[in-house]
């Protein structure tokens, strides 16, 4: 049950951050306007907006888990 109660905890911590990563990103390019010009300009934003959820997700995973193992030494 730890382990089940674990996981969830990593993956409901992965969907809030991306979530939050996305709507920023989103609010930007809506302040913003249209961040792009060109192919080569979209083609950058949807790599900054790819490598952003790569990193996003790994880092709250690897914060998620080191939590999690925290956590459940204390209980």
């Amino acid at each position: 049950m730890k382990v089940i109660k674990g996981v969830l905890f990593v993956l409901l911590l992965v969907a809030s951050a991306m979530g939050a990563f996305n709507l920023i990103f989103i609010l930007i390019g809506t302040y913003l306007g249209p961040l792009y010009e060109s192919d080569a300009d979209q083609s950058r934003n949807f790599a900054i907006w790819l490598f952003g959820n790569i990193g996003v997700m790994i880092i709250a995973a690897a914060a998620g888990i080191i939590w999690s193992r925290r956590r459940t030494k204390r209980i």
